[in-house]
């Protein structure tokens, strides 16, 4: 996988850090990993600052993250959110996903 995560507990609260890239190859596992965790705390922050690429597969993933917590009244966060990668959120429309931190 392309993508290594580290998952900090904070509580009711989790935190990810993401380190690669999420595309076509990767984002399945991606997506399961990340609605898992989703399921299991109130809110989610991303860590973003090592995250190089995200793909139209990595935004339906953040969407479906967003879902789920949304459903629940949860918050999906973002920081350290790098410059290639925040302006595909912003062409896209997804910043209105996060609340960057």
């Amino acid at each position: 996988m392309s993508m290594n995560m580290d998952l900090i507990k904070h509580g009711n609260d989790a935190e990810l850090k993401l380190d690669g890239y999420i595309d076509a190859t990767n984002a399945p596992e991606v997506e399961k990993i990340l609605l898992d965790v989703a399921s299991k705390f109130d809110n989610l922050t991303l860590d973003m600052e090592k995250l190089e690429y995200v793909s139209s597969a990595g935004l339906r993933t953040f969407k479906l993250v967003y879902m789920e917590l949304h459903r629940k009244s949860g918050v999906l966060f973002a920081k350290n959110t790098g410059k290639s990668v925040m302006e595909v959120l912003e062409v896209t429309g997804f910043t209105r996903l996060f609340k960057f931190i």
